[in-house]
């Protein structure tokens, strides 16, 4: 099978394109990306041919009448972990020891609803902290954005109370990390320098995403980019890094 093509778009701000890409990067499903130019004409005839929502990312495989076409990166989550590994990515582990471990199990599901939450909620913290990864930015949090990270300090809480300082949420990689990661990233851009003061558990699992060699390689190749999406920046910008830093 040829390999499939993530269509994804700028780096620097699209979220749910990291949160795809991530997770193939972390399930070692081998693919080929095509970043489109957010919000711009050429951008157009590529989301007209592929993305039914003219959005991404796009997952894309296979040809004529077998080409498979998945949007949205929640379906391409379910999609790759019923076809494209032989790990669950719900738990990381294998899937037959997945299927026969009660705990496994009851941590499956947990990933999976933290997951839906992420994918239909926490709209305060979307709207006033966009990602942008080359940016340092101060807000004035509104008391949604505020309940938003609050609930999502919970979660960090209950996943990795006990467990060792360098865990993952559920202890190896799975896809509710992948979720999680431009979280972090809206935090690293905002939180201190807005004043908003986080958990040191809170600050521990950030440390532990951005010292993902994955994340890294993302944030890398974000912090080249030099176009500007005004639609996706936010608050005051106090500090630049990368290729447009003066």
């Amino acid at each position: 099978m040829k390999k499939p093509l993530l269509i994804i778009g700028n780096k620097n701000y699209s979220s749910w394109s990291l949160r795809a890409w991530l997770l193939l990067k972390a399930f070692n499903i081998d693919f080929d990306e095509q970043l489109i130019e957010l919000f711009h004409p050429s951008a157009t005839p590529i989301l007209n041919e592929h993305a039914p929502t003219g959005k991404v990312p796009v997952l894309i495989y296979g040809q004529g009448d077998e080409k498979v076409t998945i949007w949205d990166t929640l379906a391409i989550a379910i999609h790759a972990n019923d076809y494209l590994t032989d790990l669950d990515i719900w738990t990381g582990l294998s899937k037959s020891h997945t299927e026969s471990n009660t705990s496994n199990r009851i941590n499956s599901a947990y990933c999976q609803s933290i997951i839906a939450e992420i994918h239909s909620g926490l709209i305060g913290i979307r709207g006033e902290m966009p990602m942008n990864i080359r940016a340092t930015a101060k807000i004035r949090p509104s008391a949604a954005c505020l309940a938003n990270i609050a609930r999502i300090e919970y979660i960090f809480a209950d996943c990795l109370t006990n467990r060792s300082p360098d865990s993952y949420l559920f202890g190896d990689f799975t896809a509710a990390d992948a979720f999680f990661a431009p979280v972090v990233l809206r935090l690293q851009t905002y939180a201190k320098a807005s004043g908003i003061i986080l958990t040191p558990l809170t600050e521990q699992y950030c440390q532990t995403l951005l010292d993902n060699p994955h994340v890294q390689a993302w944030q890398k190749s974000a912090l080249k980019e030099t176009r500007i999406i005004e639609e996706d920046e936010a608050g005051e910008i106090l500090s630049v890094e990368g290729i447009l830093a003066k």
